[in-house]
């Protein structure tokens, strides 16, 4: 997991991957806020993101993810957004598998999870295979306008 600041960017591009510097560069060009829902390429199939409208979730309602293919850039534009994280544990199983078809699997809650909030402004990245909860509501469900970027784990050297 890597946390930052989308104002410190220009000054973290020596320890930031360079995919990930690409990528929020590439969303600082366009006005997200004016933008419709939908997936906008920046590299083809390596590199896109998808502008998204959701409620956020309560802990009841929401499930635990991991891609093997993708890390996730999540970027929440209009309100904060908590996340779950845990490290990937070889001994938690998949309860909906749709890693083939759409790089995504749904696990039951991990062991040792920790909660992180992400404010406008901020962003976190999820690499592959690490287990992240996103949509959680902080102050109630509310509806929310994010970004979420996928990053292909070659560009990541992964």
């Amino acid at each position: 997991m890597i946390v930052g600041q989308i104002a410190d960017l220009a000054s973290q591009k020596s320890v930031v991957p360079a995919a990930i510097v690409r990528a929020i560069e590439a969303l600082q060009k366009v006005d997200l806020g004016k933008m419709e829902p939908g997936r906008y390429e920046v590299e083809g199939d390596k590199l896109f993101y998808l502008v998204q409208d959701v409620e956020l979730r309560t802990m009841d309602e929401s499930r635990t993810e991991a891609h093997n293919k993708y890390a996730d850039i999540q970027i929440p534009l209009s309100t904060s957004e908590r996340y779950g994280f845990s490290m990937p544990q070889a001994n938690l199983a998949a309860v909906d598998d749709q890693l083939e078809a759409k790089d995504l699997a749904f696990y039951p809650a991990p062991a040792n999870e920790s909660f992180i909030n992400i404010n406008p402004g901020a962003y976190v990245v999820f690499l592959p295979k690490e287990l992240h909860r996103p949509c959680l509501a902080i102050k109630g469900k509310v509806m929310i306008r994010k970004v979420v970027v996928k990053v292909h784990a070659s560009l990541l050297g992964l």
